[in-house]
């Protein structure tokens, strides 16, 4: 026999202790991308952790888009290497990639221990990026 404690009270299923908003995955809470269109480019805003659970999001969410794709890196907490192999997958199927990554954002020092910087095109900004 399970028991509770009076303070606690078990939770429907899909729905989480602290409220009844039904639970995401966690990949999903980990990264959130939004996707929007600036000067005929596909401009992919990634949020939060890019890892060997959340690339496999990244890699879809960047082959579902036509044409040259700006990848806004500003809100990275973190890239793992998955992540940069997903940016080569987009550029190994002949489409160009842009990323967006100021020198401040933390995935800065992954672009540069990989040498992602002189395969891809970096950009200060996304107004900089779809500049023709």
């Amino acid at each position: 026999m399970v028991r509770f404690r009076p303070e606690t009270r078990p939770c429907a299923e899909g729905a989480n202790l602290v409220s009844d908003e039904p639970r995401t995955p966690l990949t999903e809470r980990l990264l959130d991308l939004a996707v929007e269109y600036r000067s005929g480019m596909s401009v992919v805003h990634a949020t939060g952790e890019i890892d060997l659970s959340t690339a496999p999001r990244l890699a879809e969410a960047l082959a579902e888009q036509p044409g040259t794709v700006v990848l806004d890196l500003t809100r990275v907490a973190f890239l793992s290497a998955a992540g940069v192999q997903a940016m080569l997958e987009v550029r190994g199927r002949g489409r160009e990639l842009r990323l967006v990554a100021p020198r401040s954002c933390r995935a800065d020092r992954v672009l540069d221990l990989t040498g992602l910087n002189s395969i891809l095109p970096r950009y200060e900004s996304v107004c900089e990026a779809v500049a023709p």
